[in-house]
């Protein structure tokens, strides 16, 4: 149960090759990618200098529980940006795609940090 728990957002990345266009796939599932690749990395940083529960104390929750929630809330975000933005250039795609990466790692950050 650990192991599923571990990589339950997993299921974002199939609905997000399903929602975007043929020739955006690719773009979507490198964000998809990156963006889980760089929450665990937020979270073992987090936990690697002691901070299991965030820096400050206004929340008790583990980060890996944070980190799954915000992550989450932009996955949904991205697919629906992708749904709504059907025949958008690929590069512009490609430049949402990037600055929605750094938006969502930003507020990861925060969000961890309480």
């Amino acid at each position: 149960m650990d192991m599923i728990y571990q990589w339950i957002d997993l299921i974002w990345l199939p609905l997000g090759l399903f929602v975007a266009e043929k020739n955006k796939r690719i773009w979507m599932a490198a964000f998809m990618i990156c963006n889980m690749v760089m929450m665990r990395l937020l979270v073992e940083l987090m936990t690697s200098t002691g901070y299991e529960h965030g820096i400050l104390p206004f929340m008790t929750s583990h980060v890996f529980d944070r980190g799954l929630v915000v992550y989450s809330i932009f996955y949904m975000l991205f697919c629906i940006l992708a749904h709504y933005s059907p025949r958008s250039d690929k590069h512009v795609f490609m430049g949402a795609s990037i600055t929605v990466f750094f938006i969502a790692g930003v507020t990861a950050t925060i969000v961890m940090l309480l």
